[in-house]
């Protein structure tokens, strides 16, 4: 079936609100609330036991993300915008990227205050994550700039990535779950906002392939959000917070990738 235009535009536009919306409700009840507070001091203590299975390897992403992974997101988006000659669209996606980052740091260290619930843990908020928002921002650029076909590959392989950096934020226990979901969320937001200012300009009737790589997605979301869920029936005990907040990373990030495909398959 084909989709018009102000369907497209209204599926950017809720996207768009229903992201801010969750990031919003996860920054209060996570940062803010005694409950939310435990609830994910309690799968950062579980990530001790991260630490003891994947942290010398999660360390070593994280020490190379800051350099490696902008650095080859950006050369692989100016090889592809130079062969497709599509500056514009280069230009939206770096800035929605950078905008996406900008607010990273500015709710982290401006905006959020973390009160003080008596709850034992670094005390400090650190909602959203840099790293993840910098992977996952970096990822948006290349997925931006590809064609329709090599789109939800990019998604594919990129989530990947993405959930490697988030899981490794909080193996490391350099972040709280909460922080990853947020910023995952905040550059998805920005996502959406980079979809609304192209639309208009590259916006294509042409039906695309079938998307093989969203339904791969799909199945692959369907054992981690099956973890997630169970875990949460025994998440007083740290190391089970943990594992079932991981999941729901993996759950997250492969969720919003098949709707990144959905959302941008119309776009040129």
């Amino acid at each position: 079936m084909r989709t018009g235009l102000p369907q497209r535009v209204a599926i950017f536009v809720v996207g768009a609100i229903v992201l801010a919306s969750a990031f919003v409700g996860i920054a209060y009840y996570f940062v803010t609330t005694r409950s939310g507070q435990l609830l994910d001091q309690r799968a950062f203590n579980g990530a001790e036991f991260g630490q003891r299975s994947v942290a010398p390897v999660t360390l070593s992403l994280l020490d190379a993300l800051p350099v490696t992974g902008v650095a080859v997101a950006l050369a692989a988006a100016i090889v592809v915008t130079i062969v497709r000659r599509n500056w514009f669209v280069l230009f939206v996606a770096v800035s929605s990227a950078g905008l996406a980052n900008l607010l990273t740091q500015l709710v982290k260290h401006v905006f959020l205050v973390r009160p003080d619930h008596d709850v034992s843990g670094y005390a400090l908020n650190s909602l959203p994550s840099g790293h993840t928002a910098l992977a996952a921002s970096s990822v948006m650029v290349v997925f931006l700039v590809s064609s329709q076909r090599a789109r939800p590959m990019i998604a594919t392989f990129g989530g990947f990535y993405a959930v490697a950096v988030g899981v490794s934020t909080l193996a490391n226990q350099w972040h709280r779950p909460s922080d990853v979901v947020a910023a995952l969320l905040l550059v998805a937001f920005f996502g959406c906002v980079a979809g609304l200012v192209l639309i208009k300009s590259r916006f294509t009737a042409d039906v695309p392939a079938r998307d093989l790589w969203s339904r791969f997605l799909l199945l692959l979301s369907l054992p981690c959000a099956g973890v997630a869920a169970a875990t949460l029936l025994v998440s007083a005990f740290a190391p089970f917070a943990y594992v079932g907040a991981a999941a729901g990373i993996a759950t997250l990030v492969l969720l919003l990738a098949v709707a990144a495909n959905h959302a941008f398959r119309m776009l040129r």
